[in-house]
């Protein structure tokens, strides 16, 4: 199934959620007239933007329902922060960091811990990362997460699931893998995940994103999504071309994350995302 999106498909009124930092609301999808994707009897769809480029990829109900359950039962324990990325929490979210000395720090500010209470979404990465400031004084700017280093048998069992993943990327869209993996192949292979097209897995648990662009992610390389547990929302949405699209447990998502974008609120249940990238600049990383 294709479905081309037209120029009067754009958003062209005055709203914030063509902005960064905003937070979806389910208000939106009718206020904006946001057409959900949920094909009932589609198997494999694309969306097309304005122009012809490709804007994403559904592929339903692909994952192995084995892999899916240790991958949820592994994933669902993810219990970090995303205090450090307040462009998903929200632009506003944003505080400056004040030293020990009472001055203000040059680092980016960070979300306060009241509003990440009030927020209550957790989130991590496995794998491996480069960091432009590194997390704590003294750590290395390039190698595995901490998550990784903390549950190194978690990394493990996951990886079935990873690769099971990156096959299907591969099928599906094998020029925009070949592009991506043959940048993953200039890596050191203490940086990558091995034997995929993949640096890392950024998992989140009932955190709904605000409007954002993934600037930290290789530029030539899709978004690779999945989902688990057992929920209702959290659909993701491209507020620019009024789309949103609802990918459940067993789809897989491949989606331009260059494009603003952001999610919908989870109205019930427990939703496990997990997007897999590839870091930007990582095979600067000294071997």
């Amino acid at each position: 199934m294709r479905v081309q999106l037209d120029p009067e498909d754009l958003l062209t009124q005055e709203h914030p959620a063509r902005e960064l930092g905003y937070a979806l609301r389910c208000a939106d999808k009718e206020l904006l007239d946001v057409k959900v994707l949920n094909p009932k009897h589609e198997n494999y769809v694309e969306v097309y933007r304005p122009g012809g480029m490709l804007l994403a990829v559904l592929i339903k109900q692909c994952l192995d329902e084995k892999l899916i359950a240790d991958a949820y039962r592994l994933l669902k324990t993810v219990n970090g922060d995303p205090y450090n990325r307040p462009g998903i929490v929200g632009e506003n979210a944003r505080q400056a960091i004040v030293k020990k000395d009472g001055t203000l720090s040059q680092r980016e500010g960070q979300v306060p811990k009241a509003v990440m209470e009030a927020y209550g979404g957790k989130a991590d990465m496995l794998g491996h990362y480069r960091w432009m400031n590194p997390p704590r004084p003294g750590a290395a700017k390039c190698g595995p997460t901490a998550w990784t280093l903390r549950k190194p048998d978690l990394y493990g069992k996951v990886l079935k699931f990873v690769k099971e993943i990156n096959d299907i990327y591969q099928t599906h869209l094998p020029n925009e893998y070949a592009k991506q993996k043959e940048y993953v192949d200039t890596i050191a292979e203490d940086f990558k995940i091995k034997g995929t097209a993949f640096t890392t897995l950024y998992v989140l648990k009932n955190a709904p994103t605000a409007t954002h662009v993934n600037t930290f992610d290789y530029p030539g390389a899709f978004g690779v999504m999945a989902t688990l547990g057992n929920f209702q929302g959290g659909e993701i949405c491209f507020p620019r071309f009024r789309i949103a699209i609802d990918y459940q447990p067993g789809d897989l998502l491949l989606a331009d994350v260059h494009q603003l974008h952001g999610n919908f609120p989870v109205l019930s249940g427990e939703r496990v995302t997990c997007v897999l990238f590839v870091r930007k600049s990582i095979h600067k990383c000294p071997v």
